[in-house]
């Protein structure tokens, strides 16, 4: 049975929810989510990736500023500049994420797996001698060799990690297959264990709670289940499955939640069959920076399966979440050649826009010819 000492539950609705296609907060949106969650009693709040664009940057700020009970958590890379990030705007906690698979590894990173570690081993201790409360994620966990990521695990542990978190950043794992993996994972560790748990076969809810049951302390969540492709297990589910199936007695207050899913819903504007898993719009779309640039390298970086299976097709989402390669190549697609510096110039603009959830190849192409006085190099050419 799962012990309600040991249950702490992470709301990343400000974080992975601003994920989703076509969604983007306002910082009034962040704040008012915020203290509604905070009410409802979660335990902590994930603010958002700082590095992502200016005004995430700048909402992490003021949502650090808000007095909550529940814990805050700045999201990053293992990068030194994102953990400088999270010090110089006082965060208490820290989740920095590394991809740990071997798909990860010669995709996004063309490490190996010695490289890695010393990676990790270097931002852990960073951000541990910077005074931050860490958790380290596993990104891609469950595609990830069980004795590398044990090594990965205990690396971080004894480099001074507070928590250590398994992702299943595909959602390809089974109920099954996640105790299984959770409770070797915890019987080789002494931090807590979270779990990062995605829904694309839609099995993140039920995954989630089997990884409680197998001794897992933490789960990430999102209110309506919001994230990148079809998303996280939703805050009513697994909260309210938790609280009258298995008896857990926590202090949230489950009478919040068709408030919460009204006022999610109304801010994100998304249709309730978007982030249907395999079917919805957004099961083959992909927004974040990071994910985006893997994907248009390997599409098996972030998905369990291809879109051609089911007779989709894959969309790569242009945002303020976007990176540079991403934009390149929606931009080689559309015959637009820009210098290094231009790329930059135009990515700097869409950033600056992040009211403008999702840019079309029209919406492009006017911002472009909008920036000709500033972009130097020739825009359009042949290709050869």
């Amino acid at each position: 049975m799962i012990s309600p000492k040991q249950i702490e539950i992470l709301d990343s609705t400000l974080r992975e929810g601003e994920q989703t296609p076509g969604v983007s907060f306002s910082l009034d949106q962040k704040v008012a989510i915020a203290k509604k969650l905070d009410s409802f009693g979660v335990d902590f709040i994930e603010l958002g990736h700082p590095a992502v664009s200016p005004d995430v940057y700048e909402a992490v700020e003021a949502l650090n500023s808000l007095n909550l009970n529940a814990s805050k958590v700045a999201h990053g890379c293992a990068k030194i500049s994102d953990i400088d990030d999270a010090v110089a705007i006082g965060v208490p906690w820290m989740g920095i994420f590394f991809g740990t698979s071997s798909l990860s590894l010669k995709h996004k990173f063309t490490v190996t797996k010695k490289e890695a570690l010393r990676r990790i081993e270097t931002a852990v201790k960073y951000g541990k001698d910077s005074g931050l409360k860490l958790r380290f994620t596993a990104e891609d966990a469950s595609r990830t060799d069980i004795d590398f990521l044990i090594q990965v695990g205990q690396l971080v542990q004894n480099s001074g990690a507070d928590r250590f978190s398994l992702a299943d950043t595909v959602g390809c794992l089974t109920p099954t297959k996640m105790k299984e993996l959770v409770i070797r994972i915890v019987s080789e560790l002494d931090i807590p264990l979270h779990v990062h748990c995605h829904n694309d076969f839609g099995m993140a809810t039920a995954n989630a709670l089997s990884a409680l049951e197998a001794g897992a302390r933490c789960i990430d969540v999102s209110v309506n289940g919001l994230g990148e492709r079809v998303g996280l297990p939703p805050l009513a589910e697994i909260t309210t499955a938790l609280t009258k199936i298995y008896g857990v007695k926590r202090n949230w207050v489950l009478g919040m939640i068709p408030e919460l899913t009204e006022m999610v819903g109304v801010y994100s504007q998304l249709d309730s069959n978007a982030n249907k898993p395999i079917v919805g719009k957004n099961a083959f779309t992909h927004k974040a920076g990071l994910h985006v640039k893997a994907v248009a390298k390997e599409p098996q970086s972030y998905e369990a399966i291809s879109p051609e299976t089911v007779h989709r097709k894959r969309h790569l989402e242009i945002g303020k979440f976007t990176g540079k390669t991403a934009l390149k190549n929606r931009l080689d697609k559309m015959n637009i050649f820009l210098s290094d510096q231009s790329l930059s110039m135009v990515l700097e603009r869409i950033k600056s826009k992040p009211n403008k959830v999702s840019w079309t190849d029209e919406s492009l192409l006017s911002l472009i010819n909008s920036m000709k006085s500033v972009i130097s190099t020739p825009i359009f050419k042949e290709k050869p």
